[in-house]
């Protein structure tokens, strides 16, 4: 009986102490850049903003199967080293010999050393692979296909439709009209989808926490 009051004492002091982190000023600021509290803090030690963070490698591949519909749930089981597997990344299998190249581009930890943190470069190479991938090419043909039935409706519906599933949020009135002028002016539907789709896997928004 101690132990289980101690234990129900433990998870109601986690969920008290995440609680806190999350509603805190500091957890919830912008990432906004404030001019006039820069020239207090330019290195922002006093945490006046929130940081700007590229998320993980497997992030940002797992986010691509989620939104382009082609994410395998299924938990458990072996890994694998192929690298057009549909589940989680965390299930591709470590080997020294034969790493895969997109998770490394973005970081992958060195499985030879211990890490206390992992690292985050901005590279050309990244910007080239979001461009060209062939995998990265099947998830946004894979998201355009999502959209191409609603798209032959309604273009501005299809964009808007896009935004909301890539991105949590309506296009603002440039966006809308960029991506509508884009689309209209191609003649085939789907090969347009499927580039546009890729542009927004390749956003900084898509890529990077606000």
């Amino acid at each position: 009986d101690f132990l289980a009051s101690q234990l129900v004492a433990s998870k109601w002091q986690l969920k008290t102490i995440h609680k806190l982190i999350m509603t805190s000023s500091v957890y919830m600021q912008s990432t906004a850049w404030d001019e006039q509290r820069a020239k207090v803090d330019r290195e922002n030690k006093l945490y006046w903003r929130r940081p700007v963070l590229r998320l993980e490698g497997e992030a940002i591949r797992d986010s691509m199967l989620a939104v382009s519909g082609q994410l395998d749930p299924t938990m458990f089981g072996p890994g694998t080293l192929d690298e057009s597997m549909r589940r989680r990344s965390i299930y591709f299998f470590v080997k020294r010999s034969k790493l895969i190249p997109m998770m490394m581009l973005f970081d992958w930890p060195d499985s030879l050393q211990g890490l206390g943190q992992r690292s985050s470069t901005t590279v050309a190479p990244q910007a080239l692979a979001l461009m060209n991938h062939p995998q990265i090419q099947a998830y946004a043909q894979a998201f355009a296909r999502q959209l191409l039935p609603v798209a032959k409706k309604s273009l501005q519906r299809a964009v808007d439709k896009a935004y909301l599933t890539a991105l949590a949020r309506h296009p603002d009135p440039t966006e809308l009209g960029d991506a509508l002028d884009y689309l209209r002016d191609q003649s085939d539907l789907e090969s347009a989808l499927t580039r546009y789709c890729q542009t927004i896997f390749a956003l900084n928004e898509f890529i990077y926490v606000e």
